[in-house]
């Protein structure tokens, strides 16, 4: 379908991310500061809202077929401060996913092709900005694989200080006006992991190094692998100091929306919903379908030792408590009865896995994933600005597609 059956884009009001009154700390608005224009990301999507008098741009991700993520508060009214206080910063129940549509068009205009949202999920009853920025929106039909393959979301290995990285995303130019294209930043580096990065960042969230402005939310940080790392939330001045959530911290929340988006769009679920690991069961081939020459890989056993869940086999992950460099292959799990006898399925930082009940002798506390979130109300005291825009009031500039 085209927006020309839906609506004028010239009727989408878009992107404005401070108040009639006061500048926001990202004052300077460029398209991914220092990007190049991006024509490879297919899976990379301009997400487009409207909501009565004004609209918005953010920027999401394809992960399966159907299933967009982006972060919350693209889909969801914000509170009418300029910056973002941790445990102050409150975002609103999601907007009808009718407000919604998407292109993967590197330049959308009036005649790219457009998907509209059929429903806009979002994580539990928590509604802090700051740690729960994260949202999925199932589409009312598939996305051809002509048009897009979807990206995988790395859901079983936190990201590491130093780790490369590449940001994508849709976002304004330098005098704040609409770029009209997709652009990309390779070469980045992790700044710090989940838990380490201080006041204003959540356990939940992990801090990049520089180029993400207004627009871009929602947008991916990918690793070396195009697999999705993080999800834009906000940033500081002059497009410094991007905040991610993290995938890994909602692993059950992305794969439970993605098997009913299968069910929705009838058909099999990705590998990484069934076996819980981003990496194939088979290396090489498509869709995992086999080795060179169609030969299985050996993969290490549940309790045997890991350096990375690749080397595990398929339901596995590789887990390691705190302070143990290596890792052991271990059993993910739904509930404790899917474990084996004299363990019990415990969240250990967003991913559930089968370890020996706390407090025992076997439990040496702590763990590799990322740590669930702390809520530390009215503490974090840093100010980081929104980079998209969802708050669509008539408050809030806009404009013209």
């Amino acid at each position: 379908m085209t927006a020309a059956g839906l609506l004028g884009l010239a009727a989408w009001g878009t992107l404005a991310c401070s108040s009639s009154g006061t500048e926001p700390l990202a004052s300077e608005r460029r398209a991914i500061a220092g990007g190049t224009e991006d024509l490879s990301h297919q899976n990379v999507f301009l997400l487009a809202s409207h909501s009565d008098h004004s609209g918005g741009l953010c920027t999401s991700t394809l992960i399966a077929p159907n299933l967009l993520l982006t972060a919350r508060h693209c889909v969801s009214p914000t509170g009418e401060e300029d910056h973002v206080l941790c445990g102050e910063s409150a975002l609103g129940e999601p907007f009808p996913a009718t407000a919604f549509i998407a292109t993967n068009d590197p330049q959308p205009r009036e005649s790219s092709l457009f998907f509209r949202a059929a429903e806009v999920r979002v994580p539990g009853k928590q509604v802090d900005t700051c740690g729960y920025d994260i949202a999925l929106i199932i589409l009312n039909e598939n996305v051809p694989a002509s048009v897009s393959t979807p990206a995988v979301p790395r859901i079983d290995r936190d990201v590491t200080p130093g780790e490369p990285y590449t940001a994508v995303g849709y976002g304004e130019n330098e005098n704040g006006d609409f770029n009209g294209s997709r652009m990309q930043l390779s070469g980045l580096s992790i700044a710090c992991e989940p838990g380490t990065c201080g006041d204003g960042v959540e356990s939940t969230e992990f801090r990049g190094e520089t180029g993400i402005c207004s627009g871009d939310s929602g947008g991916p940080a990918l690793d070396a692998d195009g697999k999705v790392v993080g999800v834009v939330s906000r940033g500081g001045p002059d497009c410094s100091t991007p905040v991610y959530g993290t995938v890994t911290a909602w692993r059950d929340f992305i794969i439970d929306t993605a098997t009913d988006a299968a069910k929705l769009g009838g058909y099999e679920p990705a590998f990484w919903v069934t076996t819980r690991s981003s990496d194939p069961p088979f290396v090489g081939g498509s869709g995992g379908a086999g080795g060179a020459g169609g030969e299985e890989t050996t993969a290490a056993a549940e309790g045997e030792p890991c350096a990375s869940s690749r080397e595990c086999a398929a339901g596995l992950v590789c887990y390691a408590d705190a302070g143990h460099g290596t890792g052991t292959c271990t059993a993910t799990c739904a509930s404790t009865t899917d474990c084996s006898t004299g363990q019990v399925c415990e969240d250990r930082g967003g991913a559930s896995v089968c370890v020996a009940p706390s407090g025992s002798a076997d439990d040496k506390g702590g763990c590799a994933l990322a740590a669930a979130p702390s809520r530390s109300r009215g503490s974090a005291t840093v100010l980081l600005s929104l980079l998209g825009l969802a708050a669509l009031g008539s408050r809030r500039r806009s404009r013209s597609f």
